[in-house]
């Protein structure tokens, strides 16, 4: 599945993860994919990994990158995401040393920057010629109750071994409730993409703990906090997630990964004459 290559990608066609609603997938008690849903996944990946194959053999000995190549090389992931009651859709995810770029097929013009360095989050808006600011902050509040944060799991045979690793089913409770599944296949496993993934998670979380004293606590759940605020990168730490599901129907799944992808400078780059703000501000005027 894995495809060491140079190819210079010119774009990622796709929209913006919005920051919120990356969280928003997370929240909740988790719904199991159908087994018709989990077969069709596992056969996906199968005919990738066989295409993959196939491309390897025809291109022959991989070509190594150029000094300069390798200073924005990194990975690329490409994900299969529904949300319940809503069509699929493709995410791209891009992650090199400094930053992480997603993107999504729901609107092209937009995308999310992560500065790893910075530890902060852009979110770009094309249609508005708006970048939402999230700066880092550390999560200061306090549970409004006790939050109990647990894991089961069980090897898990609906995916296909990933370079020969077997894949294990993670079950994550708060306060004895279901709150989200994840599949991965363990430690080693694209560690630096995991990293970025845990810190983008991380500022994600220092925001959304600002709003916890001001909301009523009847409208508050073990699983929303744990997952979205004090215990936000938990479930990760389990290994990067090849396979993950939530409430509300929402699902995404790793369809195929590139490792030594070569970008275009604007991949990584925010638009100079877009208007900044944060929570807080007023939004721009167009």
């Amino acid at each position: 599945m894995t495809k060491q290559n140079r190819n210079v990608m010119g774009s990622l066609t796709t929209v913006a993860v919005i920051a919120t609603v990356l969280v928003a997938g997370l929240s909740g008690c988790a719904t199991q994919p159908s087994a018709e849903g989990v077969k069709t996944q596992a056969e996906e990946v199968k005919a990738q990994a066989k295409e993959d194959a196939t491309a390897r053999a025809i291109a022959g000995a991989e070509q190594e990158l150029t000094d300069a190549e390798k200073e924005t090389a990194g990975t690329l992931l490409v994900y299969s995401e529904k949300e319940a009651g809503a069509p699929g859709f493709i995410t791209r995810i891009f992650v090199n040393a400094k930053y992480m770029q997603m993107s999504d097929t729901r609107s092209p013009a937009d995308y999310v920057l992560f500065n790893r360095d910075e530890r902060t989050i852009y979110n770009v808006n094309g249609e508005d010629e708006t970048i939402f600011v999230v700066q880092p902050k550390p999560v200061t509040a306090k549970p409004p109750f006790e939050l109990t944060f647990t894991a089961e799991s069980q090897p898990s045979n609906a995916i296909p071994k990933i370079d020969g690793r077997q894949a294990t089913h993670y079950r994550f409770y708060a306060n004895g409730e279901h709150c989200y599944d994840s599949v991965t296949i363990g430690e080693g496993f694209m560690e630096d993409v995991l990293a970025a993934m845990r810190d983008f998670r991380q500022v994600l979380a220092g925001e959304h703990a600002t709003t916890v004293n001001a909301t009523p606590i009847d409208m508050q759940n073990a699983c929303d906090l744990s997952m979205n605020v004090f215990h936000a990168t938990d479930y990760m730490e389990k290994g990067l997630p090849i396979r993950e599901w939530g409430r509300n129907g929402y699902q995404r799944f790793l369809k195929d990964y590139h490792v030594g992808v070569v970008v275009a400078g604007g991949i990584i780059e925010l638009p100079k004459d877009f208007q900044r703000y944060s929570v807080g501000d007023e939004l721009p005027e167009k």
